[in-house]
């Protein structure tokens, strides 16, 4: 896996200093897939989640007061912004791998 992580980041690299340059469109395809590698490393560099629970059950207030649930929900939804745009949330602060 860390041999995969290393080649996505190469890309991002390579697309955004070699290619990106190139143009006003070419550099605005390119950051579009730079970013979306970026995000695919991220989302390799992350450990995976175990929360899950019946949407229908949560909804029902099943598990209302289940802060074991609610404190994985919270990491999820942490993880996966993170995913997204990592300078919506400080890694540092939410256990996340830096990247």
């Amino acid at each position: 896996m860390t041999e995969a992580l290393d080649l996505i980041a190469a890309a991002e690299q390579a697309l955004r200093e070699d290619i990106a340059p190139g143009g006003p469109d070419a550099r605005y395809h390119a950051l579009l897939a730079a970013n979306a590698l970026a995000m695919a490393r991220r989302e390799l560099a992350r450990p995976p989640q175990a929360a899950s629970a019946d949407v229908a059950a949560i909804r029902a207030g099943a598990h209302d007061g289940d802060a074991g649930l609610h404190k994985a929900l919270l990491a999820a939804a942490r993880g996966r912004a993170w995913v997204a745009d990592p300078s919506n949330l400080d890694p540092a602060d939410q256990g996340l791998p830096q990247g």
